[in-house]
């Protein structure tokens, strides 16, 4: 299977599983509106997502894949794979009943500057979403094992299950039923991860895990400090106008879609193959090409139709005007900053697929260093927009950083991809006042998938030719 092939398989599971997403954002936002009730519910689902992209999606990943890779036999792989459930399935779930007892000390630690009634509600919110974070540690295990397969479809489409656990949840107009919804949905997307091709069978042990240790610490050591600015990111928002975080949350959501469906769906497949490939730097200059290919134009479509977006999306119900155009203006910032975040994300990959783990945990000090600034710095005199712009400028930092250390080789068709960005972001620009509505706004989106794609076809881009032949088979 091709390159390209992958990532559009990871990428089509991520797409079905992120739209769910949208969904599940404009009942909540329809529901609750931009309000302290809705800021709540996110405090309360923060600390679990904070520990699934340092324990699940980050460390516990990078760390697996290339010992897993690694092992010939099945009973060597079940072994070690059940190794790796046994010893951190018991920390996780001892996170979970210290969660249960001391809630509120979690979301004074995520909230600081959140009014008592916000504080209270997430606390008890947070009773309901912890167990998630065991669930989720033991479906991030199923999920490397699926990729070490190259099967990406099923495991990017399982988080589809805790947002459909969310929208039904939402359906109440109950905050509690909601994330009631997100816990059972997350347990609902394990249970159909489970590796029942493989005849998998957990046998509890705690044999041959110093290497998968070694790697493990180094990678979460680097995945905790560069979530230490989403702390910093929430604690900010909290000072700010009640529904900030609310704000924020649903921006980000919406750049977080291409970077989900293409800059993750591309660093994923690059560890699994580089970590097993014979020609490791044409692989890389591959993924690298195809990183740019998907997500500078998804960059340039949102800057372009910011506001025409959020209000397609979330424009409904007890979901302002005002708070649209506020949303508008983050989401701008944000998209400013999405390539160079997937770019980041893929060259860390790059480095952890070769077991190495030191310049990407330096390049993630400096991201996080220049993120908490930023934030103090933007977000007291820009607002939550500032917060978003604080993510792009440090990511840009952090790219240029990996990018200049590890030098991988490019050619021309870079050029073409930004000529061909350029173009559909022009035409959109200057069409979209002849297109006005919701239903406009859908044809835009159509429209710049159009023209990006016919001047790739005329500047001959080779991603383009690529996927014309696999339609073509």
């Amino acid at each position: 299977m091709s390159n390209i092939k992958r990532t559009l398989s990871f990428s089509l599971g991520t797409f079905l599983s992120r739209v769910t997403g949208l969904f599940r954002d404009m009942i909540l936002a329809g529901t609750f509106g931009a309000s302290s009730v809705l800021d709540a519910y996110y405090i309360a689902i923060i600390f679990p997502f904070f520990l699934r992209r340092t324990f699940a999606e980050g460390a516990m990943s990078s760390a697996f894949l290339p010992i897993y890779n690694q092992l010939k036999t099945k009973e060597e792989k079940e072994s070690f794979a059940s190794a790796v459930l046994t010893s951190l399935g018991l920390v996780t779930t001892a996170i979970v009943a210290f969660s249960e007892v001391f809630p509120h000390l979690i979301v004074a630690l995520f909230a600081t500057g959140a009014e008592e009634n916000t504080k209270t509600l997430a606390a008890n919110l947070l009773r309901i979403t912890s167990p998630f974070i065991t669930v989720v540690f033991v479906w991030a295990v199923f999920y490397s094992i699926h990729n070490s397969s190259h099967r990406y479809f099923l495991p990017a489409l399982t988080p589809m299950f805790s947002n459909l656990g969310v929208i039904l949840g939402s359906l109440t107009s109950s905050v509690k039923w909601a994330a009631t919804g997100f816990t059972l949905g997350g347990l609902t997307g394990l249970i159909v991860l489970l590796p029942w091709r493989e005849g998998f069978r957990y046998r509890p042990n705690f044999k041959g895990l110093s290497r998968f240790y070694k790697l493990f610490f180094a990678t979460f050591l680097t995945m905790a400090v560069s979530q230490i600015a989403t702390i910093v990111d929430v604690n900010v928002a909290s000072f700010l106008d009640p529904g900030s975080l609310s704000l924020i949350q649903l921006s980000s959501r919406l750049y977080q879609l291409p970077l989900g469906i293409f800059g993750v769906a591309v660093s994923t497949v690059a560890l699994s193959t580089l970590s097993q490939t014979e020609d490791y730097d044409k692989n890389l200059k591959d993924f690298v090409m195809k990183n740019l290919f998907l997500t500078l134009p998804s960059s340039v479509g949102l800057v372009v139709l910011s506001k025409r977006l959020i209000s397609l999306l979330f424009g409904y119900g007890a979901f302002t005007m005002g708070a649209t155009k506020k949303a508008a203006e983050i989401l701008s910032m944000y998209a400013v900053g999405l390539c160079f975040v997937s770019m980041f994300q893929l060259l860390s990959r790059a480095y952890h697929a070769r077991r190495e783990a030191r310049l990407p945990f330096i390049a993630t000090l400096l991201v996080s260093f220049l993120n908490i600034v930023l934030d103090i710095a933007l977000g007291f005199t820009m607002g939550a927009k500032g917060i978003a712009l604080a993510t792009s400028l440090s990511y840009m930092a952090g790219f240029f950083f990996l990018f200049f250390r590890m030098k991988p080789s490019l050619d021309v068709q870079i050029l073409k991809i930004v000529a061909a960005s350029i173009v559909m972001g022009t035409v959109v620009f200057f069409t979209k006042d002849f297109l006005p509505g919701k239903v406009g706004t859908i044809a835009l989106v159509l429209l710049g998938m159009v023209v990006y794609f016919v001047a790739g076809k005329i500047l001959r881009i080779s991603e383009i030719k690529e996927i014309f032949k696999i339609e073509s088979h």
